[in-house]
């Protein structure tokens, strides 16, 4: 069938096959270009990078006949093992944390979570909330892990390392993303036979991930000989519990027949418990810390020692447009004289004060005495924080909360809240500013010096002195090691052997 010609003045006779293939090229680049910039989707690309059974050779099955690997977690051999990378992008315009409307969710068919951790992000920071968010401990034996929900920029990217159980395989998803075209959550298959890129890279690549199981699960070594088995419970002050789990983990992954657990609820109630349980059952009580924001009154049974300065701040919803306080202010704001933001020179926005429920609380203790100047806080207006329970006859407006890290969830959630918390802890939240008090940051340097008032003295509390060999010796004298030292400084605590003689007393 003869094709038609087209007389295009100036051009000549062009042939339509040409004109529908450049018609089609020049479509599409627009397509793109309007995807990308005009229409803004919002999207989510995850990549499956490895995900291979732990010591079998992927063709043979041959991996014990020539070395024999074995997967031990918390003591225990791991069945049938498997690792995960799993990789996820932002290749679209910027996330806010309210486009996550529903929840994306990972899910390994067949198998269950033994190990969980975020082991690369760009920028650093998102790793950071994840870790927060998550909570990696109660993914274990679980097959599914949920993203929270969280602002991430373009081209911004994290990591998932999971070691796994079972003999499933694949990965799929879930969830979606509201707000631009042709978004969402989507998988980038991969390429079908490999690469010379791949070829290249492809021995390094087994070296790094095998050097990576080794330090993260496998027990390819014996043990430090500092290291000591049984069981240790960890209570008491929620402000330093995320230091504190960290130091666990780090501790638990040399010495894997340490099971250390944690259970904070508040540096008083810790104190108290611990002093309650040494007369009934002194071998239960050699197995308990109790943590402290300041010394412990009224207990001549507890050892007790000081172990770091923890930093405390008065951290400020972002959308109230304040980053600084003075002294004077915050007890304005703490006795119901101010109320309104826009009275600080900040947006018109109700103050909304979110505390510590006391009088179990070490921070809410040491705010009252530190910033407020003894007085005590003012009643509670309301439940959930956001509303009050009678809005007209409220004058002020503030709640109470259980534990540090849900206080800094409320501030961070609510436009307008206030609160105070251990300043390691607030760092992990984007939409939470530490504020200055009397013009003076709140910065680990500036303890020592005495410009920054509000901190207080970590005590660690046992029940008599430990045991020498026992695991709560063991886990002390690893808190107060150099290896400890950056977990610590990254929780905004300063050891006490760090600071001049006697200032931690």
């Amino acid at each position: 069938m003869r094709t038609e010609l087209f007389d295009f003045s100036g051009f000549g006779s062009i042939n339509i096959e040409t004109v529908i293939a450049a018609v089609t090229l020049i479509g599409t680049a627009i397509i793109w270009l309007l995807d990308r910039y005009v229409w803004r989707r919002k999207r989510l690309v995850y990549r499956v990078q490895v995900d291979a059974q732990i010591g079998v050779h992927p063709r043979q099955n041959r991996a014990k006949e020539m070395v024999d690997i074995e997967v031990v977690h918390q003591g225990k051999a791991v069945h049938d093992p498997s690792i995960v990378l799993l990789r996820v992008d932002n290749t679209g315009t910027d996330i806010e944390a309210k486009d996550m409307q529903g929840a994306v969710k990972f899910t390994f068919p067949g198998r269950r979570i033994v190990r969980m951790k975020v082991v690369e992000s760009h920028p650093p920071d998102i790793g950071e909330l994840l870790e927060a968010d998550m909570k990696p401990a109660e993914y274990v034996d679980t097959d599914a892990i949920t993203v929270p929900k969280l602002a991430i920029n373009r081209g911004d990217h994290f990591k998932f390392l999971l070691v796994l159980s079972g003999k499933g395989k694949d990965v799929t998803h879930s969830g979606y993303l509201a707000g631009g075209a042709n978004g969402g959550v989507y998988h980038e298959p991969r390429p079908r036979g490999p690469g010379r890129r791949t070829l290249m890279f492809g021995a390094l690549t087994l070296v790094l991930v095998g050097a990576l199981v080794a330090f993260f699960l496998v027990d390819v070594l014996q043990p430090p000989d500092d290291c000591k088995s049984g069981e240790l419970r960890l209570i008491g002050s929620t402000a330093v519990e995320p230091t504190m789990t960290e130091l666990r983990s780090a501790y638990a992954s040399k010495c894997t027949n340490a099971d250390i657990t944690i259970a904070a609820d508040g540096s008083l109630s810790g104190v108290q418990e611990l002093d309650s349980l040494g007369p009934k059952d002194p071998a239960a009580a050699g197995k308990v810390i109790a943590m402290s924001d300041g010394p412990a009154e009224d207990s001549p049974n507890l050892s007790g020692e000081a172990i770091a300065v923890v930093m405390f701040a008065v951290v400020v919803n972002r959308a109230a447009d304040v980053t600084a306080l003075t002294t004077a202010q915050l007890r304005d704001i703490y006795t119901g004289k101010v109320t309104n933001w826009d009275q600080l020179g900040g947006r018109d926005l109700p103050i909304r004060m979110v505390s510590r429920v006391g009088p179990d609380s070490g921070s809410r203790r040491v705010f009252r005495q530190k910033v407020l100047g003894g007085a005590q806080e003012l009643g509670i207006t309301s439940d959930d924080c956001r509303r009050d329970d009678d809005a007209t006859a409220a004058k002020y407006h503030r709640c109470e909360v259980g534990t540090t890290d849900e206080l800094l969830t409320r501030v961070n959630g609510i436009d307008g809240a206030i609160g105070y918390a251990e300043l390691g802890g607030a760092r992990k939240f984007p939409q939470l500013a530490a504020a200055t008090i009397d013009n003076v940051v709140p910065d680990t340097s500036k303890v020592a010096d005495g410009s920054y008032k509000f901190w207080e003295v970590e005590h660690a509390y046992t029940y008599k002195a430990p045991e020498a060999k026992s695991l709560t010796a063991a886990f002390l004298d690893y808190v107060r090691s150099t290896q400890a030292r950056p977990v610590l400084e990254r929780g905004g605590l300063v050891p006490c052997s760090d600071l001049p003689a006697g200032f931690c007393g």
